[in-house]
């Protein structure tokens, strides 16, 4: 949380995870239902990872 407040001060917005779990934390959820999100959020990026890669991969074969 002080990484967060001094990128506030510095005027740098949080982005990503950061930005996110601000908000989470702001709906008053608990520390287990943000972890939970946490793995969900680092998941999906994660898959998303992967999906661009086979994608970039695929457009690097030449066609015959």
């Amino acid at each position: 949380m002080k990484e967060t407040s001094l990128n506030n001060e510095s005027g740098i917005k949080p982005r990503g995870w950061d930005a996110l779990e601000i908000k989470l934390k702001g709906r008053g959820l608990s520390s287990a239902e943000i972890q939970e999100a946490r793995k969900s959020f680092y998941d999906g990026i994660e898959t998303l990872t992967k999906m661009f890669l086979s994608c970039y991969e695929a457009e690097k074969k030449p066609l015959v």
